[in-house]
C-alpha cells in the first residue's frame, strides 16, 4: 500500500459519540409520536381506523428501507461493484431489522378486520357490493385470516435468514479473509437470495397493500415497490455515509468518486420507478376495463388530482432535472436534503397508495395527521436500532479485493 496516496485507517468503527447523538433523537421522536398516535386512535372520531391506515402506509414505508437494503447488498456481492463498499456495512444494518418489523407489524394483525375487506363479515367486507363479494370468495384460497397470519411470519424468517447469513459471513471474511472462497459463497447466496426477495416481498405487498382493494390487481405493482425500496435505501445509505464522514474512519475513505457512483444509483432508482408507474397507468388505461381503471380513477377524482400532480413533479421530474448535474451529486450540502426529501415524497406516495381504499365517495382528499405521525413513529424506532447495530460493528469493510482502490487518489475525471 505504499504507492497509495492514503492509508486504511487503524480504527473502523464510527465514533460512538457521533452515532449516540442520532440514536438518542431517533429514540425520542419513536416514543412521542407513538403516544400522540395512541391518544389520536382513543380520542378523536374514527381515530382506530385512522391509526389503522396511516400505520399501515408507515409501516411499509420502513419495511420496505429493510427490504431495499437487503437487495441492494445481495446486488452488489453480485456486482462486485466498487460502489457498494463504502454503504455495506450501512446496507448489512439497515437489512438487520426484520426482528423489529415482525414486532411492529402486531398492531396490522389486531386491527386487520378494520383494513382489508376480503374479511367475511368486517366492517369492510360489509361496505362491498355482491359482485365484489363474488370475486373475493374467488380469492378466498389466498385472502383468508388464517393463512394471511401464517405467511408474515414465514417473510419474515426468510428475510431474517437471509440478512443474518450475509452479515455474519462478511464479518467471518474481515477475520479470516484467506480461509474461504468469500466472493463465490456470498455470491452464491445473494444469486439465490435475489430471487427469493422479489417473490416474497412481492408476494407481501399483494397482502399488505394491494388487497386493500381486493378486486383490483396489476402484475406489475411488486416491481413499482421493489424500486421504490431501492429508493428509500440509497438515500437512507447516502444520508447515513455522508453523516458518518464529519469524523474517521469514513472521513479518510470516502471520495467524491464513490458519491458519484451512488448519486448515479439513485438516479437510476428515480428512473426505474417513474418507468414502473408509468407503464403500469399505460397498460390499465390502454386495455380500459372498469375492474382496472377505478383504481385510477379513485386516485385522479376530485383533488386527488393534484396530490398526483405533486408527485409526478416531485418524485420524478425535479430529483431527475437535479440529479443530472455530475456536480451537484458530488456535494453533501445538497445530497443530504435531496435524499431526505426522496424519503418524504416516498411517504406521500404510499398515502396516495393506501387512503383512497378508505375515503368517501366524494374522492376528496381526506388528509389525517395520522399519516405524518405513523411513519415518524415507526422510523424513529427503526433509526435507533439501525443506529445501535451500525455502532456494534466495523462501519467500514476490513477485507475486500477492490478496497485498496479506495486509497488512491481520486480519477481525473471524477
Amino acid at each position: 500500500m505504499e504507492t497509495h496516496a492514503k492509508r486504511l485507517p487503524a480504527e473502523l468503527n464510527a465514533p460512538a459519540w457521533l452515532l449516540d447523538r442520532y440514536q438518542s433523537r431517533a429514540l425520542i421522536v419513536g416514543g412521542l409520536f407513538t403516544i400522540l398516535l395512541i391518544i389520536g386512535a382513543v380520542i378523536t372520531p374514527h381515530g382506530y381506523d385512522h391509526f389503522l391506515s396511516a400505520y399501515l402506509a408507515g409501516y411499509v414505508l420502513w419495511v420496505g428501507a429493510s427490504l431495499g437494503c437487503m437487495a441492494l447488498l445481495m446486488v452488489n456481492h453480485l456486482s462486485a461493484g466498487k460502489w457498494g463498499l463504502i454503504i455495506r456495512r450501512v446496507l448489512e444494518s439497515g437489512a438487520a431489522q426484520f426482528p423489529l418489523m415482525l414486532i411492529l407489524f402486531i398492531p396490522i394483525a389486531i386491527g386487520m378486520s378494520h383494513l382489508f375487506p376480503w374479511i367475511p363479515g368486517s366492517v369492510r367486507w360489509m361496505q362491498q357490493n355482491s359482485d365484489a363479494h363474488t370475486i373475493m370468495q374467488h380469492k378466498e384460497m389466498l385472502l383468508n385470516k388464517t393463512f394471511f397470519l401464517i405467511r408474515v411470519p414465514i417473510y419474515f424468517f426468510i428475510w431474517w435468514a437471509f440478512s443474518t447469513t450475509l452479515r455474519r459471513w462478511s464479518i467471518e471474511r474481515d477475520r479470516n479473509p484467506h480461509g474461504r472462497d468469500w466472493q463465490r459463497i456470498l455470491e452464491n447466496l445473494s444469486g439465490i437470495g435475489i430471487v427469493v426477495y422479489a417473490i416474497t416481498m412481492t408476494f407481501a405487498i399483494v397482502d399488505w397493500i394491494m388487497s386493500l382493494d381486493a378486486i383490483w390487481f396489476s402484475t406489475i405493482y411488486g416491481l413499482i415497490y421493489l424500486a421504490g425500496q431501492g429508493l428509500t435505501a440509497f438515500s437512507i445509505c447516502i444520508i447515513t455515509v455522508l453523516l458518518l464522514s464529519q469524523e474517521e474512519p469514513m472521513r479518510t475513505m470516502l471520495r467524491k468518486t464513490e458519491m458519484h457512483d451512488i448519486g448515479k444509483l439513485l438516479f437510476a432508482f428515480v428512473m426505474l420507478y417513474a418507468y414502473l408507474s408509468f407503464s403500469q397507468w399505460l397498460i390499465i388505461w390502454s386495455a380500459n376495463m372498469p375492474d382496472e381503471a377505478n383504481w385510477y380513477l379513485h386516485r385522479l377524482a376530485g383533488n386527488w388530482i393534484n396530490l398526483g400532480r405533486f408527485l409526478i413533479l416531485f418524485e420524478f421530474a425535479v430529483p431527475f432535472a437535479l440529479l443530472l448535474s455530475r456536480r451537484l451529486k458530488k456535494q453533501p450540502a445538497f445530497m443530504v436534503p435531496l435524499c431526505a426529501f426522496i424519503i418524504f415524497v416516498r411517504m406521500v406516495d404510499l398515502y396516495w397508495m393506501v387512503e383512497p381504499n378508505f375515503i368517501s365517495t366524494e374522492r376528496q382528499i381526506t388528509f389525517n395527521w395520522m399519516y405524518i405521525a405513523a411513519p415518524l413513529a415507526i422510523g424513529g424506532f427503526w433509526i435507533f436500532s439501525f443506529i445501535r447495530d451500525l455502532k456494534s460493528r466495523p462501519v467500514l469493510v476490513a477485507y475486500d479485493p477492490q478496497m485498496e482502490e479506495l486509497l488512491e487518489p481520486e480519477h481525473a475525471t471524477a
